[in-house]
């Protein structure tokens, strides 16, 4: 399931990437804007399905209304012809904003099913090992982006063809989560209880739930700081082609770092060291990639850039972030996980859009804006270490655990 999700979703990464190249650093805020929108849309929509449909019932309906979100775009695609985004008025700024909704809520789904079932001790094995899943699609739909580059329009549909075949294997894993339910004597089909924006006072008032939300708008300031210069720098490649193509390389490597990483040191590491290792490793990569970059600013230093952050990011943060929510209540993990995941994080890139567009300025000089972006990466530092040493006492997991105590 998570192989194929993230096919989908990495296969229309580098289109997305590529409009972003057309429309230049100076848009980005404004096209982060359309991400928010987007986002403040799906999360909503998403809480009041899981408030009412078990989530057996609304993972496959967001699975099949993303697979036909990318079928209707497929027919104006045709339209862009060598990616003539001007073609089609408002086709760009749509894709961005759904893209980027999309391309967060659909790794979710998979993560909402597997942290719903897996216990603390079963996910600090198993994550790494799911996460192997998810970075061989990753490396699959980053190499089928360059194959179908000419295509915009196919690469849509296929995409959505990758969708409904996670669909397939969400069923395929049915069986082995009713079992795992039964050992424990829990029954499937559990219904969230509470209102649509139940999550926001449980996310305010827990001071453990807020340092995850810190730690992840953090994570996207960054990260959208170093996608604005990725931007800019593949901006002067001569065609979308060569712009798509260059930026699906720069996944696949990335993606394929990842998958070394999973299997050779995720697993063997995670259960080993303290979550704090984990958690402090992007942050500390990204301030040495700051440094590299500032000096320079070429396109084999971004390529490497992206690729070293991306590997940490998913081979050892993501895992590590993944196990914070396992002794949390159900409710908590549907709601403000998503909360998280998406509202928060996207808000996140537009901050980060914003910061890029004002370090540009002449004011700031090159190594003030460094200095800054450092400072940003202290911090988050700062909350990685707090989250790793707020350990749980054995035992105290999701079932015999209803729910973190405000302040907690």
């Amino acid at each position: 399931m998570f192989f194929c999700s993230l096919s989908s979703t990495f296969l229309l990464r580098p289109l997305r990437d590529q409009f972003g190249i057309a429309k230049g650093v100076d848009a980005l805020p404004r096209l982060y804007c359309f991400t928010l929108l987007a986002t403040a849309v799906c999360v909503p929509a998403f809480w009041w399905l899981s408030n009412r449909t078990p989530s057996r019932r609304f993972v496959p309906v967001v699975l099949h209304v993303c697979a036909a979100s990318w079928l209707l775009l497929a027919g104006p695609l045709v339209a862009i012809g060598d990616y003539e985004w001007k073609n089609v008025p408002g086709l760009g700024e749509t894709f961005w904003g759904g893209f980027s909704a999309v391309n967060v809520i659909v790794p979710a789904l998979v993560w909402i099913h597997a942290v719903e079932h897996f216990r603390r001790e079963q996910g600090q094995r198993m994550f790494g090992f799911v996460g192997v899943g998810g970075t061989l699609g990753a490396v699959f739909g980053s190499w089928l982006a360059g194959v179908l580059s000419a295509h915009p329009w196919l690469v849509a549909v296929t995409a959505a063809a990758l969708l409904e075949a996670a669909f397939v294997f969400f069923l395929v894993s049915l069986p082995a989560c009713s079992a795992m339910l039964a050992q424990r004597g829990e029954s499937p089909g559990h219904v969230s209880r509470g209102g649509v924006f139940s999550g926001v006072p449980r996310l305010l008032g827990d001071g453990y739930l807020r340092a995850i939300g810190v730690y992840m708008l953090l994570l996207a300031i960054i990260a959208t700081v170093f996608a604005a210069a990725q931007t800019e720098i593949l901006g002067e490649l001569a065609t979308g082609a060569e712009q798509l193509q260059k930026s699906a390389t720069i996944e696949f490597w990335a993606q394929g770092t990842v998958l070394a990483l999973q299997l050779f040191c995720t697993g063997r590491l995670l259960p080993r060291l303290a979550p704090t290792w984990f958690l402090i490793a992007l942050p500390s990569v990204s301030i040495l990639c700051l440094g590299s970059l500032w000096l320079w600013p070429t396109g084999l230093v971004i390529s490497l850039v992206q690729i070293s952050r991306r590997g940490v990011q998913h081979s050892l943060d993501k895992p590590a972030r993944e196990i914070l929510y396992t002794p949390l209540d159900l409710e908590t993990k549907h709601k403000v996980k998503f909360l998280i995941d998406t509202f928060v994080f996207r808000f996140g890139d537009v901050l980060g859009a914003l910061l890029a567009v004002e370090l540009r300025g002449a004011r700031w000089g090159s190594w003030g804006g460094v200095a800054v972006m450092v400072a940003v990466a202290c911090v988050w530092i700062g909350i990685g270490v707090f989250l790793g040493r707020r350990r749980v006492a054995p035992g105290h997991d999701a079932a015999e655990r209803p729910r973190l105590s405000a302040g907690s």
